[in-house]
């Protein structure tokens, strides 16, 4: 019986692939901050990566959770280009639009938003107050009524 037995944590590492050596995927990865890269090929399961040193030799280690334990995500962002402003949506309605300079992010990056910044916003809830504090105090309250689970 025991030559039919399955290896659970081999399977999940098969499945859930969470490091590869650097050397075999380099020219696969783009850059997007120090030590923490991304697939090319927009692989959203496996989003950003880390590059870590071992004994031997570098790795990208997966900065990720496996799918059944990320949470839903109800934030969206568009960004209008041209007059460099990102407006900012929770479950299909439009709450900020802010100038990209006011976020802090160069033109040169500011494509970059939309991949990353409303799984930030699901993520992070200082972030969200702070985005929230650009709001008027009475549209503020009309949002709060309408999604509470944002106070």
């Amino acid at each position: 019986m025991s030559e039919f037995s399955i290896n659970y944590s081999a399977l999940q590492n098969t499945i859930y692939k969470n490091a590869y050596k650097l050397n075999d995927v380099k020219d696969r990865l783009e850059v997007v901050a120090f030590d923490v890269v991304r697939f090319k090929d927009g692989d959203k399961a496996a989003d950003l990566w880390q590059v870590q040193s071992a004994d031997d030799g570098e790795y990208i280690v997966a900065l990720y959770q496996a799918d059944e334990e990320k949470t839903a995500n109800h934030w969206s962002v568009e960004l209008n280009k041209s007059a460099g402003v990102v407006q900012i949506f929770y479950k299909g309605d439009a709450l900020v639009s802010l100038a990209s300079n006011k976020l802090g992010i160069p033109p040169t990056e500011v494509y970059k938003v939309k991949e990353y910044l409303p799984n930030k916003l699901a993520e992070n809830k200082k972030l969200v107050k702070a985005l929230l504090n650009e709001l008027s105090t009475t549209v503020r309250e009309a949002v709060f009524e309408k999604y509470p689970e944002l106070v």
